[in-house]
C-alpha cells in the first residue's frame, strides 16, 4: 500500500524518515504512548480495620439517635395520651371521708391555737389588776371561760369525726387489697410448680387474680389522680392568700393601714396559711 506525506502529500517510501520533498520528519519510529495502567494503592489490613471501625460507630450513633426519637416521640403521645384522658371525679363517699381526716387534722390545730391562747389569757389573771380591778378580773374571766368553752365543742366535734372515720383510708384499703392479690398470684405460682394444683385451675385462677388486681390499681390510680387535682388546688389557693399577705405588709409600709390592723391581717393570713398546709399534708398523706 503506498504511503503519503502528511505535510506535502507527495509519495514516500516505507522506509523514509523523512519526505525528501519538504524535508518533514515523517514521525515513523517515535513509539505511541502506552497508557500506564492505574495502580491502585492496597489499604493495610490496620487501615480497613479502622474504616470498619469508624463505620461501625457511625452506625452505632445513627441508631442511638433513632432510638431516642423514638423514645421522645412515645413520651410526647403519652403525655398527649393523658392530656387527653379526663380524671374521673372523686366519688362522693370518698370526698367525704377526705373532709373528715381534713377536719380532724384541722381541729388539732385549732385545739393547739386555743391551748397558747388559753395559756395567754391565764397569764393575765397574775396581773396585779385582776386581785383589785373588777372590770378587768371580769374581761378576763369571760375570755377563759369562751376559749374553755371553744376547746370542749371542738372535743366534741373531734369525737363525732372520729366515729365517722373509716381507718385505714380507701386508699390504704384499695393497697392492701393489691398485695393480697399479688401474694395470691406469688402462691399460685409455687403451688403449681409443686404439682399442687393442676394446669386448668392455676390458669383460671391466674387470670382471675391478674383481673382483679388490675382493676384495683386502675381504681387507686384514677382516686390518686383526683386527689392530686384538689392539692394543686389547694396550691393555688396558698399561693393567692401569700400575696395577699404580702399586699397587707406593703400597705402597711406605705402607712395606709395601722400598726393593729396589720398584725390582725397578718395572723389571719397566718392561720389561713396554716390550715392550707394541713389540707394539703393530709391529702398527701391520704395518697400514700
Amino acid at each position: 500500500m503506498p504511503k503519503f506525506c502528511p505535510y506535502c502529500g507527495n509519495p514516500v517510501k516505507e522506509t523514509d524518515k523523512f519526505c525528501i520533498i519538504c524535508g518533514k520528519p515523517l514521525l515513523t519510529d517515535i513509539p505511541k504512548p502506552v497508557k500506564k495502567p492505574e495502580i491502585k494503592e492496597s489499604k493495610t489490613k490496620e487501615e480497613e480495620i479502622k474504616v470498619e471501625e469508624k463505620a461501625e460507630e457511625k452506625r452505632l450513633e445513627e441508631e442511638q439517635e433513632i432510638d431516642e426519637e423514638v423514645k421522645k416521640d412515645k413520651v410526647k403521645k403519652k403525655s398527649k395520651k393523658r392530656e387527653k384522658e379526663e380524671v374521673k371525679p372523686l366519688p362522693e363517699e370518698v370526698k367525704e371521708q377526705m373532709i373528715y381526716y381534713i377536719e380532724y387534722n384541722d381541729i388539732q390545730l385549732n385545739k393547739k391555737v386555743l391551748a397558747d391562747k388559753l395559756k395567754e389569757i391565764s397569764n393575765l389573771t397574775k396581773d396585779p389588776k385582776y386581785d383589785y380591778e373588777t372590770d378587768f378580773k371580769k374581761q378576763i374571766n369571760i375570755k377563759l371561760e369562751a376559749i374553755k368553752t371553744l376547746i370542749e365543742e371542738l372535743k366534741q366535734n373531734e369525737s363525732v369525726i372520729k366515729q365517722n372515720l373509716e381507718e385505714p383510708f380507701i386508699v390504704q384499703r384499695i393497697s392492701n387489697d393489691i398485695e393480697t392479690k399479688t401474694f395470691q398470684l406469688e402462691n399460685l405460682s409455687r403451688e403449681h410448680k409443686l404439682h399442687k394444683v393442676d394446669k386448668e385451675t392455676f390458669e383460671r385462677l391466674k387470670e382471675k387474680y391478674k383481673q382483679e388486681k388490675s382493676e384495683l390499681e386502675s381504681q387507686k390510680d384514677d382516686l390518686i389522680e383526683g386527689m392530686k387535682l384538689w392539692i394543686q388546688d389547694l396550691k393555688l389557693e396558698k399561693v393567692e392568700i401569700s400575696s395577699e399577705r404580702k399586699l397587707n405588709k406593703g400597705r402597711f409600709h406605705a402607712k395606709e393601714i395601722s400598726e393593729e390592723d396589720f398584725d390582725k391581717n397578718d395572723k389571719d393570713f397566718d392561720l389561713k396559711l396554716k390550715k392550707i398546709d394541713i389540707k394539703i399534708k393530709t391529702l398527701e398523706e391520704l395518697t400514700k
